[in-house]
């Protein structure tokens, strides 16, 4: 796991330690933020803004769902 998301305001689950925050990404259909961090400090930021890319469609398809109607506390990016 190189990169992870892990949602704001919840306390089932915490980030793993020793990695960098890059940034903070909101989902567009309510009010659930996410804050996406590194194992590495980032050199490429092309990479991580494809990441903020999968994340917001992955909170888009979560609203689609019926029956699946809440945001996971964390999602592993590649």
């Amino acid at each position: 796991m190189n990169a992870v998301a892990v949602r704001r305001g919840q306390e089932r689950q915490k980030g793993p330690e020793k990695f960098h925050h890059f940034t903070t990404v909101g989902c567009d259909k309510c009010d659930a933020e996410y804050v996406i961090s590194y194992k590495r400090k980032l050199r490429n930021h092309n990479a991580a803004a494809e990441q903020v890319v999968q994340l917001k469609t992955i909170l888009t398809e979560d609203h689609r769902r019926k029956n699946k109607r809440e945001h996971p506390d964390l999602v592993e990016l590649d």
